[in-house]
């Protein structure tokens, strides 16, 4: 008796890190940067970077460190049709990142925003991410922890 099977899990491919001066063309500067949620301890650390677009969108992308001191972005294709993954409050301004507190030391708490609004009352809001779907994406560098897919976020003024 033989048995055949296909496969287990295919990985999909590792999306290029490219120089921020590349990357703010399409998705605008650089306005903060933060901690990218993470599950487990073991990922902590990596970083991310929000962007905001001439639409007012906000691009949150993770970021990395090189050997060199250069700040880079992981951009990967067809980024620009992903798809709305939250939203913050119109007319706002974003002036920092933080990830909410989750009370134990399993993993980082979700990515919030400080915002500001127009009579300058500061608050937080969380946002969330999500997967590519397709194609070559973020991943946590190989040299540290776990191997982990990295999100990306889109968000909208609402």
């Amino acid at each position: 008796m033989a048995f055949t099977a296909c496969g287990g899990s295919h990985d999909p491919g590792r999306a290029a890190y490219l120089p921020l001066d590349k990357v703010q063309v399409t998705y605008g500067p650089l306005i903060t940067a933060g901690n990218h949620p993470t599950p487990d301890q073991n990922g902590t650390g990596e970083r991310v970077g929000l962007f905001q677009d001439a639409s007012g969108t906000i691009w949150g992308l993770p970021l990395r460190i090189a050997s060199n001191g250069e700040v880079l972005a992981c951009v990967p294709p067809g980024l620009s049709d992903g798809k709305v993954t939250d939203t913050f409050p119109a007319g706002s301004t974003i002036i920092g990142s933080t990830n909410a507190p989750t009370g134990w030391r399993g993993g980082t708490g979700n990515l919030e925003l400080l915002l500001r609004d127009s009579r300058g009352i500061i608050r937080s809001q969380a946002v969330h991410g999500a997967p590519i779907a397709s194609g070559p994406v973020c991943w946590t560098p190989e040299s540290r922890g776990l191997k982990q897919q990295l999100h990306f976020y889109r968000l909208v003024p609402k």
